[in-house]
């Protein structure tokens, strides 16, 4: 079962969003279930979910080439066998460690367009119905160059222009633009993430903000863009993607949500889905993203992810309860 991204929840009061469903970034199976068929059974068995996002650190369609396609073909037919709906691939923490469409060297940002032309078809290929992430850095002396600054991005909306038309030519239907937690990443705050729409605006296919809750907590200001709800809050050009991490201002974690990380952590989900129910409409499928240190036990990876999804689905149900509860007040019969 694939591309599961095809319709959005209608607004709802206090957070009670029908249909809403919980899924996964598979960033947690890099380096320790690489294998599809073992990913999707862990994902159904252990975790009970039944929707991912594929990481592309799993995958470099430019690094392994034919390979990578061929691993596509078996996460395609694994999602297919476990019932998962695959709503998307995603930039992982390889393309992370890049400037990317932002290199100071021209060719270079040359390369990571190309890369990202890979991606799409990789994206095509595994059945996915839209990919993106992470887009590029700016090095030190270029963000403290204002008329650098302003080349490099619009060099770069024109060049996002060019993958919506890759994209549209491959079949996809969306590409994704990802919130960061650096101010030298564009779209680190609210005004930059809509300029970046407006620069992307008319696109072949739209380019929609996917929204890590993770990065405004991690964000060293005061104002509205270091507040995770007020995101959430903001009008946006399309519906936006919803990651889920748990984060403060020490750090972009990725932290499960296990109750000692909670304590510490800026991303509440009471408060993420009452947001969300004061929305027109979100995307059906919330993506936990979490990331372990590479030594974590494997066993403990896998009890954190459990904790974590138990987390969101209790606070789902109450989310929903309280929806019911208002509506029957109201004298509205509940779902209606």
């Amino acid at each position: 079962m694939t591309g599961g991204v095809g319709t959005v929840v209608g607004q709802r009061s206090n957070g009670g969003l029908p249909g809403l469903r919980l899924g996964i970034n598979t960033c947690f199976a890099a380096k320790r279930w690489p294998e599809p068929k073992r990913c999707a059974e862990l994902i159904v068995g252990r975790l009970g979910l039944r929707d991912c996002q594929v990481s592309l650190d799993l995958a470099d369609p430019v690094r392994e080439g034919r390979a990578a396609f061929a691993y596509a073909a078996q996460v395609r037919a694994a999602c297919e066998d476990a019932g998962i709906r695959l709503h998307s691939t995603f930039t992982g923490l390889s393309a992370y460690a890049t400037n990317g469409l932002l290199h100071p060297d021209e060719a270079m940002r040359s390369v990571a367009q190309r890369w990202f032309e890979a991606c799409i078809e990789l994206s095509a290929a595994m059945g996915a119905p839209g990919t993106g992430g992470f887009l590029g850095a700016l090095s030190v002396a270029d963000a403290a160059d204002a008329r650098r600054r302003r080349e490099l991005t619009a060099e770069l909306g024109d060049r996002m222009q060019g993958l919506a038309e890759s994209a549209a030519a491959a079949g996809l239907d969306f590409l994704m633009m990802e919130n960061m937690a650096v101010t030298r990443e564009p779209g680190h705050s609210m005004v930059e993430a809509h300029e970046l729409e407006g620069v992307v605006s008319g696109s072949a296919v739209p380019w929609r903000l996917c929204l890590d809750l993770g990065h405004p907590a991690a964000l060293q200001t005061s104002d509205p863009s270091g507040d995770p709800v007020a995101w959430l809050r903001e009008s946006w050009a399309q519906v936006p993607v919803i990651q889920l991490q748990q984060a403060n201002r020490t750090g972009d974690h990725h932290w499960p949500f296990t109750p000692s990380h909670n304590a510490d952590g800026l991303v509440v989900a009471a408060d993420v889905l009452s947001a969300l129910g004061e929305r027109a409409a979100v995307d059906p499928c919330l993506l936990l993203e979490i990331i372990h240190a590479h030594e974590a036990d494997d066993e403990r990876v896998l009890d954190d992810l459990v904790t974590s999804v138990a987390y969101w689905r209790e606070a789902m149900s109450e989310a929903a309860q309280r929806a019911s509860d208002s509506e029957q007040a109201a004298g509205k019969p509940a779902g209606g």
